[in-house]
C-alpha cells in the first residue's frame, strides 16, 4: 500500500485544528491500534474509495511515538517515501502527549 507523503489538509491527525473531527477517543482507539501490532496500518480517509494509501499523519504520529510501522519502514527501503517526508510529517501532527494512551509501563 502506499503512502501519502503529507497529512491532507483535513487529516484527522493535523495539530493546526484543520483536521475533521472524529468521535471522542477515536484516535487513541486507532493509536493504540497501531501500537499494538506494527504491521497495521491505517488508512487515509480521502483514499477509501479508491486507491488506498496509508495515512500521513498516522505514521507522523507513531514516528513521533518511536514506533514507524513496518509499511513506514518498507517504504523507507524502497525510496518511496524518505525519511524527511516522515520528518515533515510529524511536524504538522498532533503531539502523543496530547492523547490519553494506556500505559505501556509494565514495572507495576
Amino acid at each position: 500500500m502506499p503512502i501519502a507523503k503529507r497529512p491532507c489538509a483535513n487529516c484527522p491527525f493535523r495539530c493546526d485544528g484543520a483536521g475533521i473531527e472524529l468521535h471522542t477517543g477515536r484516535i487513541e482507539s486507532i493509536v493504540s491500534d497501531l501500537l499494538s501490532d506494527d504491521s497495521k496500518t491505517f488508512v487515509c480517509h480521502k483514499t477509501l474509495d479508491k486507491d488506498r494509501m496509508t495515512c500521513a499523519g498516522a505514521v507522523g504520529l507513531m514516528f513521533k511515538l518511536g514506533r514507524l510501522p513496518v509499511i513506514a519502514r518498507i517504504g523507507l527501503a524502497l525510496d518511496v517515501i524518505s525519511q524527511a517526508d516522515i520528518e515533515a510529517s510529524a511536524g504538522m501532527v498532533i503531539e502523543p502527549s496530547d492523547l490519553a494512551l494506556p500505559s505501556t509501563d509494565c514495572t507495576s
